[in-house]
């Protein structure tokens, strides 16, 4: 018996081949290496099928053969270049403060987030900051809670009551827990192995840098030096760049456009440091600056106690990633998908490909009898598979696809996102 399906499709259902056509299977959009044998692949499983009935009934569909062949290898071409991506994260130390608002805005203006390594008694003196860096999709870091290098590097003690004092301030403003933290004045000298192993048994991951603008290392640098620094320094495939947003630096933000401006004509991405990406710590010292006992198991047990509590007790009152809902804006449409309906997987958005389908008007014909599938978008044949795997108990199945990918496919781009414990939103082209 015939029974026919219509729902949402994209030209990435042509990776079935790859992943036997399971409902629920996930689709992968950032490994170009397993797109491009795709022909060979898809031919034991799902290959073109061009059956006489649907040539006879799409008699265009041939003159549109090479247009779908480029549209097939947009994904693929689209993964190379983002595995190929240079990446730089902008780190801001110290804030808030009245010039972290003057960064926001220079970020919003040019559509790119940051990351902020805040200070405890900062978050608590401007609080509307703090809950504007997370509104505005940027990521937030620890940096301790007064900065005063005596205290922090006396003992570890203090340093992990001053991080536990600023999760908390963080938590309270903003209601995000964060796992980024950054040592001020950097680890090295700082650091001995007892800090480094104490604060990732607790869940913290230590983020150094491998660019300095050099804006704190004397009063009032001036924005020229600031950029020449920048310039001077090393280019890498993943750049974390140090500067500061605290009272006294207004020549940092009056570097900064020129800082992305710099940045974007060597062709690097800007991105928020997530607890994804791979740390850049100095190494330990031989020497450090501090004569301080060694780390004892009973200060790190006393972290460890606290972050386990975090994540018992603190679930009742933070908002879990998990409970968030995202949202789709195309116009005036929306589309809201809820938990369990979409999932970020290594930095991918993807969702659930009926919803997204059935909201953008693509559309699938599903036959169990032939085993074939018909994708279509605004009236025109894109694609034709054939797969033993479909079947009867195949018609409901749903299938998880990158958001981004596959509104490219159809030419729909994005515009905007927000994406953080607070707001998960999208703004997509007509």
């Amino acid at each position: 018996m015939r029974r026919m399906l219509r729902i949402s499709i994209c030209a990435w259902m042509v990776w079935l081949g790859l992943l036997g056509f399971e409902g629920g299977a996930a689709f992968k959009d950032n490994a170009a290496s397993e797109l491009e044998p795709l022909h060979a692949s898809v031919a034991g499983n799902v290959s073109y099928y061009e059956p006489k009935p649907l040539l006879a009934a799409h008699a265009a569909y041939a003159a549109k053969k090479q247009l779908i062949q480029e549209k097939l290898a947009a994904p693929a071409a689209a993964a190379k270049a983002e595995a190929n991506q240079k990446t730089v994260y902008l780190t801001f130390d110290d804030g808030p403060s009245k010039n972290t608002g003057l960064v926001l805005d220079i970020l919003k203006r040019e559509g790119i987030t940051a990351t902020f390594f805040v200070l405890g008694e900062h978050v608590l003196k401007q609080p509307l900051l703090a809950k504007r860096i997370i509104e505005e999709g940027h990521s937030i870091g620890n940096h301790t809670f007064n900065h005063k290098y005596e205290q922090l590097y006396g003992s570890f003690s203090a340093f992990a009551g001053q991080v536990m004092k600023t999760d908390d301030a963080i938590y309270q403003t903003t209601g995000v827990r964060t796992t980024l933290l950054r040592a001020p004045g950097g680890t090295f000298t700082n650091f001995d192995q007892g800090y480094f192993d104490g604060l990732a048994a607790a869940g913290y991951v230590v983020h150094d840098w491998n660019v300095d603008s050099g804006d704190s290392k004397k009063q009032d640098v001036p924005s020229s030096e600031i950029l020449t620094a920048i310039k001077g320094s090393k280019l890498a495939s993943k750049l974390n760049v140090l500067l500061h947003d605290s009272a006294g630096h207004a020549e940092s933000v009056k570097a900064l456009p020129a800082i992305i401006h710099y940045y974007k004509s060597k062709g690097y991405a800007f991105a928020p440091i997530t607890d994804k990406v791979e740390p850049i710590q100095f190494k330990v010292a031989s020497k450090l600056k501090w004569n301080r006992k060694p780390v004892t198991t009973g200060e790190i047990a006393k972290l460890i106690t606290y972050a386990e509590q975090l994540d018992r007790n603190g679930s009742s009152e933070q908002v879990k990633p998990e409970e968030q809902k995202l949202t789709l804006h195309r116009g005036e449409d929306r589309l809201v998908l809820e938990a369990g309906e979409y999932r970020l997987i290594g930095g991918t958005i993807e969702v659930s490909l009926r919803k997204l389908a059935e909201w953008i008007g693509a559309s699938l014909e599903l036959d169990s009898e032939q085993g074939q599938m018909v994708v279509t978008y605004e009236g025109n044949p894109v694609l034709t598979l054939i797969s033993k795997e479909i079947k009867a108990s195949d018609m409901s199945a749903d299938l998880i696809v990158p958001v981004r990918a596959t509104l490219q496919t159809f030419g729909i781009g994005i515009a905007k996102y927000v994406y953080n414990d607070n707001q998960r939103e999208i703004w997509v082209t007509d």
